[in-house]
């Protein structure tokens, strides 16, 4: 699979038509053999499987101490970005949308969000455990990502009658329109009640953080797509001021906006780079299924 650029050390490739309400990309990064240690950001996201082939690397979510990151990990849904150490590392890797977590994993999101767990800890990552088994035989890009989706396209078969609710929410959080609870309801059709349990249980958290963090990732994903603009040129609309900004920012990053943009972020300024090219969105809660992947 060629480059997106000659110096850029990860690349992505979409999964099967079929997978896209499920998967949001594959991914492959390599640093290279430079044994100096790098510092980077993990941004609050979806689920997220990483194999690490080669390389050590520890992190844990911003301010707290850093852990050893099992080399066959999985992440659950995230509401607080993470400060990641590695070196040398090899990474093959890809998001899984709510919708994919119902489907693949098959257990309470609220129960690994925030959390890392190794693949073959826990019985629900039993499909990942046999993903991992196929990199013992492949290495090129483009026949991984084939192999992981006929494996998933497997996984997933027949209908499920959640799959609608699940898309309905999905499609209202990320739209901007949408600020509180009530008008997530209304958009849905679901009573409150049954969205704050389902939102929990396939998002991993209650639809106001769903929604806060959308907002907070509008607004990061604007600067990060030009960096000459500043924060308060790129505000969400349902922001009140930048004070109210400043304060969701130390609620989601653990730091002000100053702090983040002073640190150094080489590997994911150009992975949000390249996944803007390739996917269209610089951050994976940004991306979702287009209406025409819906079936």
């Amino acid at each position: 699979m060629p480059a997106l650029t000659d110096t850029s050390p990860v690349s992505f490739i979409l999964p099967a038509q079929p997978l896209r309400r499920y998967i949001s990309t594959y991914y492959f990064l390599d640093t290279g053999t430079d044994e100096v240690e790098q510092e980077d950001f993990l941004y609050p996201e979806w689920g997220t499987v990483r194999f690490r082939l080669r390389g050590p690397a520890t992190g844990n979510l911003v301010g707290l101490q850093p852990l050893v990151i099992p080399a066959d990990s999985v992440t659950g849904p995230t509401g607080k970005a993470a400060l990641v150490r590695f070196r040398n590392v090899h990474i093959v890797g890809f998001g899984i949308l709510p919708l994919g977590w119902h489907r693949l994993i098959g257990y309470p999101a609220d129960r690994w969000a925030d959390k890392v767990s190794a693949v073959d800890a826990a019985p629900e990552f039993a499909i990942l455990a046999q993903l991992r088994r196929e990199l013992d035989s492949v290495t090129d890009p483009e026949q991984i990502a084939a192999r992981f989706d006929h494996i998933l396209l497997q996984a997933i078969s027949g209908p499920d009658p959640l799959e609608t609710d699940i898309e309905s929410i999905h499609y209202a959080i990320a739209n901007p329109e949408i600020s509180n609870v009530g008008k997530l309801a209304e958009a849905t059709g679901i009573s409150k009640q049954r969205l704050e349990r389902l939102s929990r249980r396939i998002f991993g958290f209650p639809p106001k953080l769903l929604l806060r963090r959308q907002r907070f990732l509008r607004t990061l994903a604007a600067v990060m797509e030009n960096p000459d603009l500043k924060w308060s040129g790129a505000l969400d609309g349902q922001y009140f001021d930048q004070a109210h900004f400043n304060r969701e920012f130390h609620q989601f990053m653990g730091m002000s906006p100053g702090q983040y943009l002073a640190m150094p972020r080489a590997v994911s300024i150009m992975s949000n780079r390249a996944r803007a090219q390739h996917v269209g969105q610089v951050l994976q809660l940004l991306q979702v299924p287009a209406p025409s992947d819906r079936q």
